[in-house]
């Protein structure tokens, strides 16, 4: 049997729950109950000495257990359907069950069992779906209540709106098109022009201007940018944001404290004295002054003039101080955008140089290994011209050998302008110029320039080039320049090595994706894990004469040419620093 209770909403004024049975508790219920089922038991008491009085007994306890389930639900009316069959069988033995309890009075007794149990079913349905229909008229009701007051507040809103959106539907337009310049143009200047031009054909305003402080004359508003039909108003017209008397005007006012100034009704508004004549021979009949600002301070100004006396409300002069702003930061970010590129060429340039620089330390290091590459070539050269002249000297003269000594002359000064030519390429200063390059070539020049430094150094330089190697683009200098340096780097690190040979190894090989790798691999001191992370930051060295640009230059001229450069600890001794290249476009495998 259920036991728990039931929460039921109250209806509107109690008319669907007169008398309060959903809202009655398990308690109440029983209660009501158990009254009923009393009443029917003291109505049949009355009514027993009644002639008919066998008539009167059984349906005055089937009218409880009916009025106990429409009352309580099921729970009530089985409560009452028991009561009723005690009270029958106890009291009115002579009608009900007659004697003592025997096998005949069970089908009676269950008869009336289940005629109870479902009266009080039904009484329990019925009182259920008046609950469920109680519920959903109250649901509806709330709906319709909260749906009305919606739509009602809908309705209000909407007509405010529209009334809004009608006055400040031109703030709006002149915003969108003070936008859609700021992302067009690149130029300030045209941005400008654009800006005020947009604001005239959007509204059809009589006059546009805008202004910046002069920064050499700092109460003096430098007229930039103007358009509408009034520009002549224009003409000899002064405007100050200072102090001083001439700077009290809208435009002054609104520049010297950042804050929109709107002023209608020019013909009498004492903001406006000193220019009235004026405007109104111009048909300016009111205007609005919009500050441009930027980090709170306002560094020019947009002014609007209307041929209407009241233009300009507060609700439209906050939409317009928005445009302006907007075109502020337009106008901010087109001078960072600017500054930023000078300041992108200026580094650039000193970059170049200081890249200049660094070849031109780092060949200073090779001066006795370049003295060794010209002076061999100009020996031969010398040797070879004394030998022609000997065997021209002689009776009769030897033309074939002197022929050949001259041919040797040839070669060798080829050679010795050769190797003037790599020197001075390395060099020179230009700009960076791309072309197809061959790598293996590129790496057996250095490994010319610097064979005398290696052997001066008591070192061995090899090389493990793969063939055929796919092409590359870049700047012959600038990679070159990368060699050169890693080169010199590998010899200083082995400069107090004693106890095992000094090699540096130079291999390349075809890497994916489509890369040319390079790498540097010497058997000196190895790297510091700890100073290992700075190797390539500007400025920072680990020799005494360094200047810590080198590594640093050098990984920029690898990202520069798309590539990456790294350095990585042997597995034995020394380190090895290799940097990869892209391959050129539809090159090689």
């Amino acid at each position: 049997m259920r036991m728990h209770a039931v929460t039921y909403p109250n209806s509107e004024g109690g008319r669907f729950d007169p008398f309060g049975r959903h809202r009655a508790g398990a308690v109440t219920r029983y209660a009501v109950a158990v009254l009923l089922v009393g009443a029917a038991f003291l109505t049949t008491i009355i009514l027993e000495r009644s002639p008919h009085s066998a008539y009167y007994q059984t349906p005055f306890f089937f009218c409880a257990i009916v009025l106990s389930s429409w009352f309580g639900g099921l729970e009530s009316g089985i409560c009452a359907t028991l009561l009723s069959m005690l009270l029958l069988r106890f009291f009115f033995p002579s009608i009900t069950f007659r004697g003592e309890p025997s096998a005949s009075e069970i089908p009676g007794f269950t008869v009336f069992l289940f005629a109870g149990a479902f009266i009080s079913w039904l009484g329990d349905r019925q009182r259920r779906d008046e609950l469920a229909l109680m519920r959903a008229r109250s649901e509806l009701e709330d709906k319709v209540r909260a749906r009305t007051a919606a739509l009602t507040a809908e309705v209000a809103e909407r007509t405010r709106a529209e009334l809004e959106l009608r006055r400040l539907n031109s703030a709006w337009r002149v915003r969108s098109a003070c936008n859609q310049a700021v992302t067009r143009y690149t130029e300030e200047s045209e941005l400008l022009e654009q800006v005020c031009r947009e604001v005239v054909e959007v509204e059809g305003y009589r006059l546009v201007w805008v202004g910046f402080a002069d920064v050499n004359q700092s109460e003096f508003v430098r007229i930039v940018a103007r358009a509408g039909d009034a520009q002549h108003y224009l003409d000899d017209y002064a405007v100050y944001c200072g102090e001083n008397e001439s700077a009290l005007g809208p435009t002054g006012t609104a520049l010297r404290t950042a804050q929109a100034v709107a002023c209608n009704e020019l013909s009498s508004n004492p903001m406006f004295v000193s220019w009235r004549a004026r405007a109104e021979a111009f048909g300016l009949k009111s205007l609005v002054s919009l500050p441009l600002i930027v980090d709170g301070i306002a560094i020019g100004g947009l002014v609007i003039y209307s041929e209407e006396p009241a233009a300009f409300d507060e609700k439209e002069t906050e939409l317009l101080q928005q445009a302006a702003t907007d075109l502020a930061h337009g106008v901010t970010l087109l001078r960072t955008s600017l500054a930023r590129q000078r300041a992108e060429e200026a580094l650039k340039k000193t970059q170049e140089e200081l890249g200049r620089v660094a070849r031109v330390t780092t060949m200073g290091e090779l001066t006795a290994s370049i003295a060794h590459e010209v002076n061999q070539p100009l020996a031969a050269v010398v040797t070879n011209g004394n030998a022609c002249l000997r065997w021209l000297s002689i009776e009769p003269p030897n033309f074939d050998e002197a022929r050949s000594a001259v041919q040797r002359i040839v070669r060798d000064g080829n050679r010795a302008s050769e190797v003037i030519a790599r020197i001075r390429t390395l060099l020179k200063k230009g700009e960076p110029v791309a072309r197809a390059l061959d790598v293996n070539d590129m790496i057996r020049e250095i490994a010319a320039v610097t064979q005398s430094e290696v052997d001066r150094r008591g070192a061995a330089l090899r090389m493990d080039l793969t063939a055929s190697l796919p092409e590359v683009t870049g700047d012959r200098v600038q990679l070159q320049q990368i060699l050169l340096n890693l080169i010199i780097n590998a010899l200083d690190a082995m400069g107090a090595i004693a106890d095992r040979p000094r090699i540096v190894r130079i291999c390349t090989k075809a890497i994916e994706p489509k890369s040319v790798l390079v790498a540097v691999e010497d058997s000196g001191v190895g790297l510091d894990p700890e100073r290992a992370a700075r190797l390539f930051d500007a400025f920072y060295t680990t020799k005494p004469e360094g200047l810590g640009m080198g590594l640093s230059i050098s990984r920029s001229i690898v990202e520069a040419h798309g590539g990456r450069l790294w350095a990585t600890a042997n597995e034995g001794p020394g380190a090895t620093f290799q940097f990869t290249l892209p391959v050129q476009e539809g090159a090689g495998p």
